[in-house]
C-alpha cells in the first residue's frame, strides 16, 4: 500500500485554518483547511456563487475573516499585511485597470511599487511575453476584453511572487495567449513557486493541477484518486465531485 509523501514544513508556502466568512445574507465559507505546498498548482472548480471569488479575497487579505487564519510562508495575512502582500500576485476574474491609463503605465507603476531594479527592462520583458507590446501605449478603456486580460496577466506575474492566484484566467485568451499561460503555469511550479486556478474548463485542470478541490456551499471537497489517474480520468472525477455520486463520467 502505497503512503502519502512527507511533505516537510519548509515547502508548505500556503495554509489555512479552520477559515470562514460569514454575511449577514446567511452565506457561509468554510470553515476552510487548506494547503498549497512549494511548486504546486491547486485547481479550485466551483459553480457561480459557490464563494471562490471570497476565498480569494481572504486569501490575498482583501477582506477580513471571520474566525480562522490565512498563513503564507508562515506569517499570518490580514488587510493590514502590506509587505506579505508583496508576495502574492492576483488577477481576478474581471481585472479593473485605470481606464485611461495605458498598459505600460500600469505595469511601470506596479514596477516602482515592487521595488524591481529595472522597471522598464521588466515591464518591456512582461509586455513581450504577453502579446501586449503593440498595443501598451493606448488607453486601457480602448481595449478588448481579451487585450486587457492580457495586461492583466502582465501586472499578476510582474515580480514573479511566490503565490499566484488567477480566477478564470483563460476566459478571453485565443488559443496562442492560453499555450503562453499554461506554459507560464508549468514553469511557475519547476521553480518552487504556487499557483491557484479557478476555472471552470475541466482540461486545464486535469493538465496542470497537482491537486484540486471543488468548493461547494462554501466547503471544500479534494478530488480523489488524482495523481495516479490519467486526464480524461481526471476530468470524470471533478465532474462527479461536482456533481455528486450520481453523476455519469
Amino acid at each position: 500500500m502505497s503512503q502519502d509523501p512527507i511533505i516537510k514544513t519548509e515547502d508548505v508556502l500556503l495554509v489555512t485554518n479552520a477559515l470562514t466568512k460569514t454575511y449577514p445574507s446567511g452565506f457561509k465559507l468554510g470553515p476552510l483547511n487548506l494547503r498549497v505546498n512549494k511548486g504546486e498548482t491547486l485547481g479550485l472548480v466551483g459553480k457561480n456563487g459557490a464563494g471562490k471569488t471570497t476565498t480569494f479575497q481572504l486569501l490575498t487579505g482583501n477582506a477580513d475573516t471571520s474566525s480562522g487564519e490565512v498563513r503564507l510562508l508562515g506569517q499570518r495575512m490580514t488587510p493590514d499585511s502590506a509587505e506579505l502582500k508583496r508576495m502574492i500576485g492576483y488577477l481576478p476574474q474581471d481585472p479593473t485597470l485605470p481606464p485611461w491609463s495605458s498598459g505600460y503605465e500600469v505595469l511601470i507603476y506596479a514596477a516602482k511599487l515592487y521595488g524591481i531594479s529595472s522597471p522598464q527592462a521588466a515591464v518591456k520583458s512582461q509586455m513581450e511575453l504577453w502579446d501586449c507590446a503593440s498595443y501598451g501605449s493606448k488607453p486601457l478603456a480602448t481595449l478588448s476584453y481579451g487585450m486587457q486580460k492580457r495586461v492583466g496577466l502582465a501586472l499578476a506575474t510582474l515580480h514573479s511572487p511566490p503565490l499566484l492566484i488567477l480566477d478564470e484566467p483563460f476566459s478571453g485568451l485565443d488559443l496562442t495567449h492560453i499555450k503562453t499561460l499554461e506554459s507560464a503555469i508549468a514553469a511557475r511550479a519547476t521553480n518552487g513557486q504556487a499557483t491557484i486556478l479557478s476555472t471552470h474548463v475541466l482540461s486545464f485542470c486535469a493538465r496542470l493541477c497537482h491537486q484540486v478541490q471543488v468548493l461547494t456551499h462554501g466547503s471544500l471537497t479534494i478530488v480523489e484518486p488524482w495523481q495516479s489517474i490519467g486526464l480524461q480520468e481526471r476530468e470524470a472525477a471533478i465532474e462527479v465531485c461536482f456533481f455528486g455520486e450520481g453523476a455519469k463520467p
